[in-house]
């Protein structure tokens, strides 16, 4: 009942952190971080994962193995009000985490459970997903903790259960803390993204080639692209200009070093333009490019 306890305090606690990174993470963009707030979360979601470690795992793991080393004789208490609670509480956790499973079947797509914990974007939802799945494990080993030592008639079995919750709390705050570690350092986005964006680029009438291509996750659905690419010259080209100019240089109506400076403005408007026309194309293919940045090579 004490480990369930610590883990219940431990999920309390972690939620209000949760909350303040989504609240934060939402702010948009100041002068002080041009890029806005979405990595707020995923600092939150990281302190409340050292503290599901060290409150959760080193509390309750502590206690569990203090309890084995210094066995007392069993008290044959009274188990109702203690049952009570947990199947309270079981059932409570067990709705959350149906709740919480939902939310997360519908961001995670066609992507495996497995898959979406180790990629995914929003570690959040995940930390709710399995903090509650963990809440609904921990009532059951305890509910099994407790009358294991009723029937025999010893506090081995208790002290076992709570070593046992502590170690998956442990392990639930492993997770976590790789999941947010790995955004906070800038993770790429999903492969299966980053081709079908590079493809569409490629594929683009104006680009020859992409000699530079990087993504960054800056918060769920919201990504940073910066590419370096190759025009095609002709692109940048108004031929039909250029045809014109020439017959007039020929014909001594213009002076060349004019209209030749004249072309080259042309073609940095034409290239300014084509970058702008390029990047708004793939917003609205890729509606989570927030930021683009494509730079000529």
């Amino acid at each position: 009942m004490l480990a369930e306890t610590i883990h219940s305090l431990a999920d309390t606690a972690n939620q209000i952190l949760l909350y303040i990174g989504l609240r934060q993470s939402n702010h948009g963009p100041t002068q002080e971080h041009p890029w806005g707030y979405g990595n707020a979360r995923y600092l939150w979601n990281l302190i409340s994962a050292t503290g599901i470690f060290f409150i959760g795992f080193g509390v309750t793991t502590y206690h569990g193995v203090h309890s084995l080393l210094n066995l007392q004789p069993y008290q044959n208490p009274d188990l109702t009000i203690p049952i009570l609670i947990l199947a309270y509480a079981f059932v409570v956790e067990g709705y959350v985490l149906y709740v919480a499973y939902k939310a997360v079947k519908v961001k995670k797509g066609k992507k495996s459970l497995f898959k979406y914990i180790k990629t995914g974007d929003d570690p959040t939802t995940v930390a709710v997903l399995l903090e509650d799945g963990l809440a609904v494990l921990g009532v059951c080993l305890a509910l099994i903790g407790i009358w294991l030592s009723k029937v025999l008639q010893t506090n081995l079995p208790d002290a076992i259960t709570s070593i046992i919750i502590g170690g998956l709390l442990g392990l639930l705050a492993f997770i976590l803390i790789r999941s947010n570690a790995r955004l906070l350092m800038g993770a790429s986005a999903d492969p299966q993204l980053e081709e079908s964006i590079k493809e569409y680029l490629s594929s683009h009438k104006s680009i020859d080639k992409i000699t530079s291509f990087k993504t960054e996750i800056l918060g769920p659905g919201r990504l940073r692209l910066a590419a370096e690419v190759e025009f095609h010259g002709e692109w940048l080209i108004n031929r039909e200009q250029i045809v014109k100019d020439a017959e007039r240089i020929r014909s001594g109506e213009l002076d060349p070093v004019p209209v030749l400076m004249d072309t080259s403005e042309r073609m940095v408007r034409t290239l300014g333009k084509s970058i702008n026309e390029l990047e708004a194309a793939l917003k609205t293919k890729f509606p989570e490019l927030d930021i683009i940045e494509i730079e000529v090579n």
